[in-house]
Order: structure tokens, then sequence, then C-alpha cells
């Protein structure tokens, strides 16, 4: 095949509210995608103690509904409440009465520890990780990925 001239180089970039990243991957000169995958975001994790019985955040009565109370409220036997939908007893994340379902029962519990502060949008951050970008560090980070593929590009043309 063609020789280094012939290999594609892949372009990856990232951001994480304040947070960004911007790579340039080339085959036999960088690390692969693969090799530097722990360089992304974890997702957050709250104890289950603190969910449990001592609620601080607004994401902790969330988390509470949709980790201990959803599975307890609907045990894996299918449910109907009497409403026009059938509930599944598996949470989906894209089903707007599931969210809708989580943020009352969240809301019930935040008014119990006098939390305040859930919406729905915040509802579905916390459930599906979602993290709010920030358009000055989507606009930096998408400048240095460009200035990654210029640079990339002027090599490959100095090559003989």
């Amino acid at each position: 095949m063609g020789g280094p001239k012939a290999y594609i180089s892949l372009s990856d970039c990232l951001t994480v509210g304040f947070r960004g990243q911007a790579r340039l991957i080339i085959p036999t000169q960088t690390s692969c995608y693969e090799c530097s995958l722990d360089m992304l975001a974890k997702r957050t994790v709250y104890p289950v103690c603190t969910i449990a019985t001592t609620p601080r955040l607004p994401e902790h009565c969330i988390e509470w509904a949709s980790v201990l109370e959803w599975p307890r409220r609907f045990p894996g036997i299918p449910f109907f409440d009497g409403s026009p939908f059938n509930i599944d007893t598996k949470l989906d994340s894209d089903n707007p009465e599931h969210i809708q379902w989580l943020l009352e029962t969240a809301s019930a519990r935040g008014k119990e520890f006098d939390i305040t502060g859930i919406t729905y949008s915040l509802t579905q951050g916390v459930v599906k990780n979602i993290i709010p970008a920030i358009a000055s560090t989507n606009a930096i980070i998408a400048g240095l990925l460009q200035i990654f593929l210029a640079n990339r590009q002027l090599l490959v043309a100095m090559r003989p």
C-alpha cells in the first residue's frame, strides 16, 4: 500500500464544561485512540449511603430516584398505572414519562430534606450523565484542532 502518505489521521476533540482536549492521532507516530481512552472524563458516582440516608444536593435526590427507588417501585414486572401508557420496568433515560416520574419522585425526596433546584433538565443531565457544554471552550478546542490539522497538512506536504 501507499506508505506514510497513505495513512489517514484521526482528529479527536472533547469538551466537558470548562475542560477540553484536542488531539491528532497519526498512525505509527502517536498513540492509538484506544491507548488514550483513560483520558476521557469519568462518570460522577455518588455513594449509596449518601443518596439513601443524607442527601445534600439535588443530584443526590435524582440518583436516589433512579438507582434506589425505580427498581423498588418497578421490580421487573410489567406495570400499568392507569394512565394511557405502560411504564416499562427498565429505566429508559430517553423516555419522557420515565424522566417525569424521576423528577416527581426526586422532587418529593428533595422536599423531605429541604433541597431545591430539582428540574427536568437537571434530572435528564444526571440520568444521562450530561455535562453542559460551554461555547467558549468549544470554540477554543475547535480552533486548536484546526491548528493541529493545518500543521499536519504542512508536514505531509514537506515530505520528500
